[in-house]
């Protein structure tokens, strides 16, 4: 299965100044634990590139869209090219296990056709942010699966399942 998990607010806030525009919440780094642990992640370069990003997130295999080398990480696998034809070749050679992945938005929106499953955090509120996912684009042809809010309700977990109708078998 093809996921892709992420935090943002209303206005689709993603990232601001090469890393996360928001303090880090236990329950967030939890719910992205318990799904993608042991599983495979995928991510472009600047995500990877992160100065606060644990290089490689351990007890996942790592992928990085890249079209440079990433040198001395051995659990790293480097992607260039045809990104979709990428991300296929990764679900044959790991067929059971669930492929997350992680961003930019942009790699997730070129991505969305071959998602089944988002795993979103909505935070409350609006952080400053240079980077931003377009939620109208990513969200139609999404429909809600299950959701709750954090203890502290400042955030709600939501999983989405992909039902766009012109989205390839």
């Amino acid at each position: 299965m093809i996921c892709t998990i992420f935090a943002t607010d209303q206005v689709g806030t993603f990232g601001n100044r090469g890393t996360l525009p928001w303090p880090v919440h236990s329950e967030d780094m939890g719910w992205f634990k318990e799904h993608t642990l042991h599983q495979i992640v995928v991510m472009g370069r600047r995500t990877w590139d992160d100065p606060k990003f644990k290089k490689p997130l351990p007890d996942r295999t790592n992928y990085v869209i890249s079209s440079s080398p990433i040198t001395g990480y051995n659990t790293v696998r480097r992607l260039s090219g045809d990104i979709k034809a990428g991300i296929k070749q990764i679900q044959l050679l790991h067929p059971k296990k669930n492929i997350f992945i992680l961003g930019g938005p942009d790699l997730i929106l070129e991505c969305k056709d071959l998602i089944d499953y988002a795993y979103v955090t909505h935070r409350k509120g609006a952080a400053f942010s240079d980077v931003r996912i377009d939620l109208r684009s990513f969200m139609t042809g999404m429909r809600i699966v299950s959701s709750r809010p954090s203890t502290d309700k400042m955030l709600n977990f939501s999983i989405y399942k992909n039902v766009d109708i012109f989205r390839p078998l």
